[in-house]
């Protein structure tokens, strides 16, 4: 199936064209759910195809045309909100454990191997762990804490 696609690089640099997958009985609004670590994209153009590594991207927009809106303006809701700095989460391991806690809403949560949980039980001897995201089953935001609610929690442990 082939997509339209077009590629902010790094580099300022943006590719538009078309991107094919090997799903042919996909429904043609879909979209991946995963990319390559390497892209090929057809120019919209007919020019010679393009390959680069999705390290090397910005972002990567399917999108309905090629044509873009100048005028167009983001729908963005909760910019007027503030940012809640910790995530209460649910893990379930691959050994099907499942564990509570609280997190840091920061990048370090997409960009480390691993991120630091603090449990919300109470009662447990464990301050803190970290855990590899490889060992994950599931991984489920719950809510949002504010800092004060976290600092309660960490008074009453």
């Amino acid at each position: 199936m082939l997509h339209n696609v077009v590629v902010h690089l790094k580099s300022s640099k943006v590719l538009r064209g078309y991107y094919r997958t090997d799903d042919a009985l996909q429904d043609p609004t879909a979209v991946p759910a995963d990319l390559p670590v390497s892209m090929t994209i057809q120019p919209e153009d007919g020019s010679p195809a393009v390959t680069f590594r999705l390290e090397d991207a910005k972002a990567v927009f399917f999108v309905h045309t090629f044509t873009g809106s100048p005028s167009q303006q983001d729908v963005r809701f909760f910019d007027s909100l503030s940012i809640h700095p910790y995530l209460w989460v649910r893990l379930t391991f691959q050994d099907g454990e499942i564990m509570e806690g609280r997190i840091s809403n920061d990048i370090d949560l997409l960009t480390k191997n691993v991120f630091q949980l603090f449990p919300v039980d109470e009662l447990t001897n464990n301050r803190s762990l970290f855990v590899p995201k490889t060992s994950l089953n599931t991984f489920q935001i719950i809510g949002l804490l504010e800092a004060q609610a976290a600092q309660a929690q960490r008074e009453v442990a």
